[in-house]
């Protein structure tokens, strides 16, 4: 008879099993995540998802651990985000949208902006009843996750 707790979870309070980073769904997640998102196939999260058969939660989790978070920063250096490609399109962007001849013109001086906004340091506000250091150890740390995971999806 198969075990009555859900795939995914362990057998000790519902919590989610650790995943190695080397399993077929986190490797499938990382590739999909390094996709450009016109590109991505599925085209949403949630879909993504169903296709490994985990739910948004765990998708989420997996999106916030500290070794898939390296993987993905790897996998994405070694694919799109090379400094050295990056700096080829800022100038090709900037070449165009400098070219008063060029019918894209507009649209690739908006994209260049958007693109040097895009690396410019951003502030995090955080507004905090009391005294930042009244905060416990983990609220402050649930504070942190917190910004860092909206930043993220402002980057998708």
């Amino acid at each position: 008879m198969g075990s009555s707790v859900p795939r995914g979870l362990s057998h000790d309070c519902g919590m989610p099993a650790r995943v190695p980073i080397s399993d077929w769904r986190k490797q499938e997640l990382l590739a999909w995540l390094c996709t450009l998102p016109e590109d991505r196939d599925p085209p949403t999260a949630k879909a993504m998802a169903e296709r490994l058969g985990i739910t948004t939660t765990t998708l989420g989790h997996w999106k916030n651990d500290a070794e898939f978070l390296e993987a993905w920063q790897h996998l994405y250096r070694r694919t799109i985000g090379s400094p050295e490609r990056m700096q080829l399109v800022l100038e090709r962007l900037f070449e165009t949208a400098t070219d008063r001849t060029d019918p894209r013109q507009v649209p690739a001086a908006r994209e260049y902006r958007i693109a040097v906004e895009g690396v410019a340091p951003t502030r995090v506000e955080m507004t905090v009843s009391g005294s930042a250091k009244d905060l416990s150890d983990d609220d402050l740390q649930a504070m942190i996750n917190a910004a860092a995971q909206s930043e993220l999806e402002r980057r998708e």
